[in-house]
């Protein structure tokens, strides 16, 4: 049950992170036009149609301008959420590899917090919570709660798992919201290399993912 319930948190997250500044109502418009257009008799959905291309027609509306420092926000949350899942997994992991892996995340996602902060002071930006960051920041002590409740057997799976899912998150609001918006190029610069160490994060994670999967297939079969 707990499983599942984070699961559909995390799925909520996800969602998120595809609305920084509202691309995902945009994005629902179009299904709901879609949706109203099977429900209208032929007649009525051409005259629909012609509205709509005239509305194309139409100069496009630029898109709504999100501040640096909210986009730092949610960079840095983030990075906060890593480090509290790191920090559970060097101590509760079971194998050397998933430890180790808890133990590099807690290094990186520290120093990438560090390095963000001392830009932030140096270009004079000030972080701006947003609904996303703060959905972040809260899913924190949920992450938390879930992996600390793991049996031990299921810690590694469940630490790795987690890993994954947040990881591939964090890339795709990098590649989606975050850095299509930064306006300040050495933030750009900054969060690009952040995106980087997320690739590298991301592998490393579905790699002992799919090693600790066949370490398990080939302990039932010993039995």
């Amino acid at each position: 049950m707990m499983r599942h319930h984070f699961k559909h948190r995390v799925a909520v997250l996800a969602a998120l992170a595809a609305s920084v500044v509202g691309s995902a109502a945009h994005a629902s418009g179009r299904g709901g036009y879609a949706q109203q257009s099977a429900q209208l008799s032929p007649q009525q959905q051409v005259g629909q149609k012609q509205v709509g291309q005239q509305q194309q027609a139409r100069p496009l509306r630029p898109q709504i301008q999100v501040s640096d420092g909210a986009l730092a926000a949610v960079i840095s949350a983030s990075n906060q959420l890593e480090i509290t899942q790191a920090m559970i997994g060097r101590r509760q992991a079971r194998s050397r590899e998933v430890r180790d892996f808890a133990r590099e995340m807690l290094e990186s996602h520290s120093q990438s917090e560090r390095r963000l902060g001392a830009l932030l002071v140096r270009l004079r930006i000030k972080m701006e919570p947003t609904r996303v960051s703060s959905m972040l920041v809260g899913h924190s002590s949920l992450v938390a709660a879930y992996l600390r409740r793991r049996p031990a057997r299921e810690f590694d799976q469940a630490f790795i798992a987690t890993q994954v899912m947040t990881h591939r998150y964090t890339l795709r609001m990098l590649d989606e919201q975050l850095l299509p918006k930064a306006r300040n190029e050495s933030l750009k610069q900054e969060l690009q290399r952040i995106r980087g160490e997320v690739v590298t994060h991301l592998e490393r994670a579905q790699q002992i993912q799919a090693s600790l999967a066949k370490q398990q297939t080939a302990s039932e079969q010993g039995r």
